[in-house]
């Protein structure tokens, strides 16, 4: 069978960069359902290992993250040993700022740390830090669709407007700054290239989303309307980091914030990094899961591979207890796609989309669920 050629980019970007350099799901909302504590085992995605770290902060007894890419594995590889070997300055010049003028004597350093797939990839990435190349968050996948992003809206001259919108106070104000661009940012050949499976690649979404989705530009205008309208974006550093390039001191992931150092470094001997498929570590483990965060991951395997979605389903089932509980988001407009039999093992609820759409920053899921095992 031929591969169009969507499908074609997709795999070449997703076997061949990394992919995420920032995690896209807001884990304020992960940490608020699931409350992490000292007897939580937690399996998770390892993604770009943000939010991997923010649940450290709450002192689970464990965490297993695992990624079948081994690019985001090389990511958070990277934090781990700056957060051992290095102090916070120079933690948040790597990945608050994305950059640092002494990207190659720091790698020089925390090299030998790495697992040897990891130093494969750093040692021909580590540019990714240089300044001079835009730091980090413009690097990668989505760092490529960030720039693209950014061209746009220099382009169409909308920099002073959104610079406003990120930090207005006012509701009614920030409504009009909206208005005023939101026409624009749509207009003409963007209307095609923000739904392009070409461009929508670079930012991890698969074709089972886009299609799930439907009219992605709608879509992405009643999300951002959220998110910049509805909420306040001055605390908002998922866009904030991608529209300006860094993070700031206050507005960052807790991970990043100086005060946390130190509990981070205190609890990394509890983060257990694996690259490969969440079957294949289900299969080889002996802990029992009492939360699992599984991302969007099932949006991958939908009508795509509805038979490794049933077998993970089943490995996960064998390896929780009572009460183990299952945080997932989904581009679906419901979970009908989940498997009969587990319908009858798990109580799976949607989050009140009120909630989430006045608490959740990244505003990209249809639906946000948490399931408790029977």
């Amino acid at each position: 069978m031929f591969l169009s050629l969507p499908k074609i980019w997709f795999n070449f970007i997703h076997s061949n960069f990394l992919v995420y350099n920032i995690c896209w799901e807001d884990s304020d909302i992960d940490r608020e359902l699931l409350q992490i504590n000292a007897q939580t085992e937690l399996l998770t995605i390892t993604s770009a290992g943000c939010n991997v770290l923010n649940y450290l902060l709450d002192s689970p007894k464990s965490i297993h993250c695992i990624d079948i890419n081994p690019k985001q594995t090389a990511l958070l590889e990277f934090k781990v040993a700056l957060i051992i070997k290095g102090d916070h300055k120079v933690f948040f010049e790597f990945f608050g700022k994305g950059q640092s003028k002494d990207y190659k004597e720091v790698y020089k350093v925390i090299r030998e740390h790495l697992s040897t797939s990891s130093q494969s990839f750093w040692d021909t990435h580590i540019k990714y830090f240089d300044p001079r190349r835009n730091g980090l968050f413009y690097n990668g996948g989505s760092g490529l669709f960030a720039r693209f992003l950014n061209r746009t809206i220099d382009k169409k001259e909308l920099r002073k407007v959104i610079d406003k919108l990120i930090h207005e106070t006012n509701k009614g104000t920030r409504n009009e700054l909206f208005k005023s661009i939101e026409a624009k940012l749509w207009s003409g050949i963007q209307r095609i290239i923000w739904k392009s499976p070409l461009i929508l690649s670079l930012a991890g979404v698969p074709k089972s989303q886009r299609e799930a989705i439907g009219d992605i530009n709608e879509f992405m205008k009643q999300s951002l309307r959220h998110v910049f309208v509805e909420q306040s974006a001055s605390s908002n550093y998922f866009w904030r980091v991608y529209l300006e390039g860094s993070f700031t001191t206050e507005c960052c992931p807790d991970y990043l914030k100086k005060e946390n150092f130190e509990l981070l470094r205190s609890n990394i001997d509890k983060l257990h990094i694996s690259t490969g498929g969440i079957s294949s570590f289900l299969s080889k483990t002996n802990k029992i899961i009492t939360h699992a965060v599984l991302l969007d991951y099932m949006d991958w395997l939908v009508g795509n591979n509805e038979t490794e979605l049933k077998e993970h389903w089943k490995k996960l089932l064998q390896k929780t207890k009572p009460d183990s509980k299952f945080l997932f988001r989904t581009a679906y407009p419901n979970v009908d796609f989940i498997p009969e039999f587990v319908n009858s093992k798990i109580n799976i609820q949607q989050i009140d989309e009120d909630w989430i759409a006045k608490n959740d920053r990244v505003g990209t899921y249809s639906g946000t669920y948490l399931g408790n095992v029977l």
